[in-house]
C-alpha cells in the first residue's frame, strides 16, 4: 500500500510528538552524542518529512522511532519542548545568577583560592572585562568540598550556593539554545558540519553568560548574539582551509575579493592601486595578499557528478613527473648559465640568440648576423668558437 508524504515545519512536527519527559545534560560546552553525518545535518532544515494519517498507528510508531530518531532530530525535539523565558524571568535569572556567582567567589576566596584561579588563562590578552570562568568556579568549589576539611556549616553553604548556581545557569543555557541554532543556520558552510557550528555557538552562549551584566538594562539575547556569532565565525576561520592563516589576513582577503567582484560588476579597473583605494588598505599590503596561494584541496575530492573521478586520477604519474630528473636538469642549467657568463660579450650574445637563452625563440645565423652587423658565415664561426670555449670550461 502506498502512502502519501506531507511536509510540516519543525515546530509543528515537534509539538505533535509524544509527551515524554526530557532531560538535557549541559554540563559540557556542547550537545552530546552528535554524529557527523549528512543525513543528520539535513534534519535541521526548515522542513522535514512525517508520515500521514493514511498509515496505521503501528507503522507510524515504527517509522517515527527508526527513520526520524537521529541525534540531531532528538536534540531539536527536546529544544522545542522547552518554554522560552519572558523578559522578566530572564532579568530575574541573570540577576540571581550574578549574585550566586559573587557569593561563590567570596566563599572560595575565604578559603584561600585567589581570583586568578577562577579566570581562564589569557583573558587579559583577549580584552575581557575580568569575568570569571563558570567552569573553573564549579571545579574549584567541588574540589574544595571534596578535599578540604570543611565544617558542616561551610560545606553546606558552598553546597547550597553551588546547587542553585548550576540550576540557574543550566536553565538560562537551555532556554537560549534555540537562539544558537537560529544564528548557526545563517553560517552554514560545506567545510564545517552544521552540528559543529551549533557546538561552537553553544560555547559562545556560555561565554556570554559569564560576561553579561544585567544592570546594563538590555536583554540577554541581544548581548549573547554577538558572542555566539563570534565563536561560529572563528570556527569557520579555523576550518576554512588546510593551511590556517591569521584572522586579520582572512578578513583583508575577504574585503579584497568582495571589492574585486564589485569593481568587475561595475566595469572599473581592478588594478592594485584601485583596490588599495577602495578597500582602504596600503598598496604593499594589497600586493602581498594577492601573492598568497589560493585555497588548498584534497586529491580525493570528486570532480564529476558521478562521484567516481577525483583529482588524483588526473595527477601526473611518477614516470611523467620525476623529481630526481627535475633536480638534475635544474643543476645542469645553473652550470650552463655560469659557463656562458664567462664567455666574451659577442660570443655570449650569439649563443643566447641561437638557443633562445634569453627568449623563447631560436634565431638562425642569418638573423644573428643581421642583428650584430655580421655576415652569416662570420656568425657561424663565432658560434663554433663559443662552443669550443664552453667545452674547455666543462673539462
Amino acid at each position: 500500500m502506498t502512502s502519501k508524504i506531507k511536509y510540516l515545519p519543525d515546530v509543528q512536527w515537534l509539538k505533535e510528538g509524544g509527551n515524554k519527559s526530557i532531560k538535557i545534560d549541559l554540563n559540557q560546552k556542547s550537545p552530546e552524542n552528535f554524529a557527523h553525518q549528512n543525513d543528520e545535518i539535513e534534519a535541521s532544515d526548515d522542513t522535514m518529512r512525517v508520515p500521514s494519517e493514511g498509515m496505521d498507528k503501528n507503522n507510524d510508531t515504527s517509522v517515527a522511532g527508526d527513520s526520524f530518531s537521529t541525534p540531531m532530530q532528538n536534540y531539536l525535539k527536546q529544544l522545542y519542548r522547552l518554554d522560552l523565558l519572558t523578559p522578566k524571568e530572564e532579568h530575574k535569572i541573570t540577576r540571581m545568577l550574578r549574585k550566586l556567582e559573587d557569593k561563590l567567589v567570596a566563599l572560595l576566596q575565604k578559603h584561600k583560592i585567589s581570583s586568578l584561579e577562577l579566570r581562564s588563562k589569557g583573558v587579559e590578552q583577549r580584552g575581557s572585562t575580568g569575568a570569571y570562568d563558570h567552569g573553573l568556579i564549579i571545579y574549584q568549589a567541588e574540589k574544595l568540598m571534596r578535599e578540604a576539611n570543611l565544617s558542616k556549616r561551610n560545606h553546606s553553604a558552598i553546597q547550597n550556593a553551588l546547587t542553585s548556581f548550576q540550576a540557574q545557569r543550566k536553565r538560562l543555557i537551555q532556554c537560549n539554545l534555540r537562539l544558537v541554532i537560529a544564528i548557526a543556520k545563517r553560517f552554514r558552510n560545506p567545510s564545517v558540519p552544521f552540528i559543529d557550528l551549533i557546538q561552537e555557538g553553544n560555547v559562545g552562549l556560555m561565554k556570554a553568560i559569564e560576561r553579561f551584566k544585567p544592570q546594563m538594562g538590555y536583554r540577554f539575547s541581544t548581548y549573547a548574539y554577538w558572542w555566539i556569532q563570534q565563536e561560529i565565525q572563528l570556527a569557520l576561520r579555523r576550518n576554512d582551509d588546510l593551511v590556517r592563516q591569521p584572522a586579520n589576513v582572512q578578513d583583508d582577503m575577504r574585503s579584497i575579493h568582495r571589492m574585486l567582484n564589485q569593481m568587475r560588476a561595475s566595469g572599473l579597473s581592478t588594478s592594485d592601486e584601485n583596490l588599495a583605494k577602495q578597500t582602504g588598505l596600503e598598496l604593499e599590503r594589497v600586493q602581498s595578499l594577492l601573492k598568497l596561494p589560493g585555497p588548498t584541496g584534497s586529491l580525493d575530492d570528486p570532480i564529476s557528478d558521478d562521484q567516481n573521478s577525483t583529482r588524483l586520477d588526473y595527477a601526473l604519474s611518477d614516470e611523467q613527473f620525476n623529481t630526481d630528473q627535475l633536480a638534475s636538469d635544474k643543476e645542469m642549467a645553473e652550470h650552463l648559465r655560469t659557463a656562458v657568463s664567462r664567455l666574451p660579450q659577442r660570443q655570449r650574445t650569439i649563443l643566447s640568440l641561437r638557443y633562445g637563452l634569453t627568449s623563447d625563440k631560436d634565431c638562425s645565423f642569418r638573423v644573428i648576423g643581421e642583428q650584430l652587423g655580421l655576415s652569416q658565415e662570420r656568425a657561424r664561426q663565432l658560434h663554433a668558437d663559443a662552443l669550443r670555449q664552453l667545452k674547455r670550461q666543462w673539462r
